[in-house]
C-alpha cells in the first residue's frame, strides 16, 4: 500500500482504521507514517498524525522509539492536529527518565501559550501529572500553573484541571 495515496483518498475514521490494520505492529510500516508527518506537504502530516493516537492505543511499543523526537519537535508543528496527537501519545506513554525533564519543560511552555488549543494543554497537564506520580515535587508547580490558567480557560480545561488537581492532592 502506498500510504500517502491512501491518506489522501479520504479523511475518515474508516480509512484511518484501514491504514492502522495495514500497519499492524510493523515498525517499518509505522516508520513511513513518521516520515510523512515530518516530511510531507499538508494535508498529509495531519492525516498521518491521527494514526499516532490510534496506533498508540493498539501497539504503543511502535511509538517508543519516537518519543524523544516528538518531545524535541512538538512545538515546531504549526498544524494543531499534529501537536494534539503527539500530546495524546506523550500523555499516555511511560516516558523514560532521561526524557522527563525535557517533556516537563515543553508541556509547561505549551500550557502557557495563550494561542495553544485546549486539547493540547489538557494532554500537556496530564503528561506532567503522570510524571508527578514518580516525582511528587512537581505537584506544587503544576497546581500553580493550573490555578493561573483557570480564570480564562474553557469548560473542558477546567474539568480536566479539577481531575488532575484531585489526583495530585492524593500524592
Amino acid at each position: 500500500m502506498n500510504l500517502k495515496e491512501q491518506l489522501l483518498k479520504e479523511h475518515s475514521r474508516n480509512n484511518t482504521d484501514y491504514i492502522t490494520r495495514f500497519i499492524r505492529n510493523s515498525p517499518a510500516k509505522f516508520k513511513q507514517i513518521i516520515e510523512i508527518i515530518y516530511n510531507a506537504e499538508p494535508p498529509l502530516p495531519q492525516r498521518a498524525a491521527w494514526l499516532l493516537a490510534i496506533v498508540n492505543a493498539l501497539h504503543p511499543e511502535l511509538l517508543t522509539p519516537y518519543l524523544a523526537k516528538f518531545i524535541n519537535t512538538i512545538k515546531e508543528f504549526e498544524v494543531d492536529a499534529v501537536r494534539r496527537n503527539m500530546m495524546v501519545v506523550l500523555a499516555s506513554q511511560t516516558i523514560p527518565e532521561d526524557l522527563q525533564a525535557k517533556l516537563i519543560d515543553t508541556c509547561f511552555e505549551l500550557i502557557d501559550l495563550p494561542q495553544e488549543k485546549v486539547v493540547v494543554k489538557v494532554h500537556a497537564m496530564q503528561a506532567i501529572a503522570n510524571i508527578a506520580k514518580i516525582h511528587p515535587e512537581l505537584t506544587g508547580e503544576l497546581n500553580l500553573v493550573i490555578e493561573e490558567q483557570l480564570p480564562h480557560s474553557s469548560a473542558a480545561f477546567k474539568a480536566r484541571a479539577r481531575m488532575i488537581m484531585k489526583e495530585l492532592n492524593k500524592l
